[in-house]
């Protein structure tokens, strides 16, 4: 039977010998409790993370607001990308917000499998610009959308986590207060 980071993969019309290499290496089984961190601001991120099930947000925490900039969930990757591609400290942290299952494949056997393998160059270079993509669309759907827009955005992508995680991550995600928050949902239900 084949697993979630399999099914995750053959999605990317990846070959079978490219799956198996690629499932081989990303094999680190990992579980996070809910409130715990994978990465805290100043580290260095050498993982890519696979989500088997559960719920991370990558934010930006300072003493004056936190933010949610994305928000990792069930057969979805996440990671620092910046500090996973330039080996430098994150300004990020990547927390816990539900309890996690996850893969774990380092930076130098990914680099490895990307030295080796054209095929697996090209996957992950799409996964590059996929994310890319995805965070620019956010950024312009943060500031050109409404909050009922936002909400109505989020609920078409993510509803699935609107049960499973504290609203307070979904109203930070989506760049706006609480009560806003609970304004829009009044207006909706």
């Amino acid at each position: 039977m084949k697993n979630e980071l399999e099914i995750f993969l053959e999605k990317s019309n990846l070959s079978q010998p490219s799956i198996a290499l690629i499932s081989n290496a990303w094999n680190n089984r990992s579980t996070v409790k809910k409130n715990d961190y994978l990465l805290r601001f100043n580290q260095k991120e050498n993982y890519l993370y696979f989500i088997i099930s559960g719920c991370i947000a990558l934010m930006v925490e300072n003493e004056n607001k936190d933010a949610v900039l994305g928000l990792g969930y069930n057969c979805s990757i996440i990671t620092s990308f910046i500090s996973f591609s330039t080996q430098k400290p994150t300004e990020l942290s990547l927390l816990a917000i539900s309890n996690v299952e996850l893969l774990k494949i380092s930076k130098t056997d990914l680099d490895q499998l990307i030295n080796d393998s054209p095929e697996i160059a090209k996957w992950y270079h799409a996964l590059i610009e996929k994310t890319l993509i995805g965070h620019l669309n956010r950024q312009i759907e943060l500031t050109t959308l409404s909050p009922k827009e936002k909400y109505n955005v989020f609920i078409e992508r993510s509803g699935h986590l609107v049960n499973s995680i504290p609203l307070k991550y979904i109203s930070s995600y989506l760049n706006m207060k609480p009560e806003t928050l609970s304004r829009v949902r009044n207006m909706i239900s």
